[in-house]
C-alpha cells in the first residue's frame, strides 16, 4: 500500500485508512482483530477509531469499545508504536459554564480517556467533529495547542467543517500563534464530489492541508447494481437510497458497472479507485464486514483508471448537485 504525505506535516499516511468506528457494536472483537490483522498485512498503518464526546462525564462502555478493541489488538500483537498511526474522532460540545477553561479541560479529559483505551501515550491525529456549539473555534484551537505541547496529540483535523470556517480558523491560529488544523476530513465520493471539489479541495491545495476522504462508497450505495425506478419504488427505503437514489445516481451506478465488467472488478473497487486517483486525497477511509471483503477492496492498490474511464465517470457525476431530487419523493 502506497504512502502519501499529509499536508505540510511529517506524517506519511497509508493511501487507505481503516475505519474502526463500528468495532464492538457492529463487529465483535474476534472479527475486529481479524480485520485489523488483514489491514496491517496489506501494508496499512492509519487506523481511525471513535472516541467519547468531549462533554461525556462518564465512560460509556458501548461508545468506547472502538478504541478499546484497537488498544487491545495493538497491545496483544506487540506492534511497535511507530508502525501505526492512530486517530480518533470526537464530538465537542461547549459546556454551559466555565468558559474556555472548562472547554479545554473537557477536551483534555476526552483525549486522556482515548489514550488510556488505546494503550498509547499519544494520538497521531485528533479529529474534531464540526458542531455550531463549538464556536468560537479559538478555544478549541487553544486547547489542542496545549495538548500538542504536552505531547498527547501530534496534529488536529477538522471533521466536517464548512470550508469557510476552516479558512477562518487558519487565520485565527496564525494570529494567536496556536496550532492549526493540518487536515480536513469530509465525505467524498462520486455521489458527493460536487459539494467539495470546487471549494474544499481548492482550499486544501491553497493552504497545504491534507484531505481525508470519508464514505468513499457513499455509505455502500456505490457498491449496488444499477436498478430501474420501477424496481425500487416502495422496495428500497434504505437511507442510502433515500439520499442518493435518483436518475443521476442510477447513471453513476450504470457507468461503474460497465467499467467494472471490463476490468473484472466490482463497482465498489472502481468507485474507490476513482477517489484514490485524486492526488489531493491524502488517505481514504474504508470499512468492511469481513477480512475477505477488506482484502478485496484493497486489491485496487495497483489499479489506475484510464483518462477515458475517468471522463466517463465525470460525465455522470461532476455536474450533479448534492441536494438531488429523490426518486421516492
Amino acid at each position: 500500500m502506497k504512502k502519501r504525505k499529509l499536508g505540510r506535516t511529517d506524517l506519511q499516511v497509508s493511501e487507505f485508512a481503516l475505519n474502526a468506528a463500528k468495532f464492538g457494536w457492529q463487529t465483535d472483537e474476534a472479527e475486529s482483530f481479524a480485520l485489523l490483522d488483514a489491514y496491517q498485512a496489506c501494508g496499512g498503518s492509519l487506523i481511525q477509531t471513535l472516541g467519547l464526546p468531549a462533554n461525556s462525564g462518564v465512560a460509556d462502555f458501548a461508545d468506547s469499545m472502538s478504541e478499546d478493541i484497537v488498544g487491545r489488538w495493538h497491545e496483544g500483537r506487540n506492534i511497535a508504536r511507530d508502525r501505526l498511526l492512530l486517530a480518533t474522532r470526537i464530538a465537542i460540545v461547549r459546556p454551559a459554564h466555565g468558559g474556555s477553561i472548562a472547554l479545554a479541560n473537557l477536551i483534555r479529559a476526552a483525549c486522556e480517556r482515548s489514550l488510556q483505551r488505546l494503550r498509547t501515550k499519544h494520538l497521531d491525529l485528533l479529529i474534531c467533529d464540526w458542531d455550531e456549539q463549538i464556536v468560537p473555534v479559538d478555544d478549541v484551537l487553544e486547547a489542542a495547542d496545549m495538548l500538542i505541547r504536552a505531547g498527547l496529540i501530534r496534529y488536529i483535523v477538522a471533521g466536517g467543517f464548512p470550508p469557510w470556517r476552516v479558512v477562518d480558523s487558519l487565520h485565527r491560529s496564525g494570529a494567536r500563534n496556536h496550532a492549526r488544523f493540518e487536515a480536513v476530513q469530509a465525505e467524498y465520493s462520486l455521489m458527493t464530489r460536487a459539494r467539495f471539489e470546487a471549494e474544499a479541495l481548492a482550499m486544501c491545495r491553497e493552504h497545504r492541508l491534507g484531505f481525508l476522504a470519508r464514505s468513499p462508497l457513499a455509505g455502500g450505495f456505490l457498491g449496488k447494481r444499477p436498478t430501474l425506478i420501477r424496481e425500487t419504488v416502495n422496495l428500497d427505503r434504505s437511507w442510502q437510497n433515500e439520499r442518493f437514489g435518483s436518475n443521476s445516481g442510477d447513471a453513476v451506478l450504470t457507468v461503474l458497472a460497465e467499467i467494472a465488467e471490463k476490468r473484472l472488478a466490482s463497482p465498489a473497487q472502481i468507485a474507490l479507485a476513482w477517489v484514490s486517483r485524486n492526488p489531493q486525497i491524502s488517505s481514504t477511509l474504508v470499512s468492511a464486514t469481513s477480512p475477505e471483503d477488506l482484502r478485496e477492496l484493497l486489491r485496487i492498490g495497483p489499479m489506475r483508471l484510464t483518462d477515458e474511464e475517468m471522463g466517463a465517470l465525470a460525465s455522470v457525476s461532476s455536474v450533479q448537485d448534492y441536494r438531488m431530487e429523490l426518486r421516492h419523493a
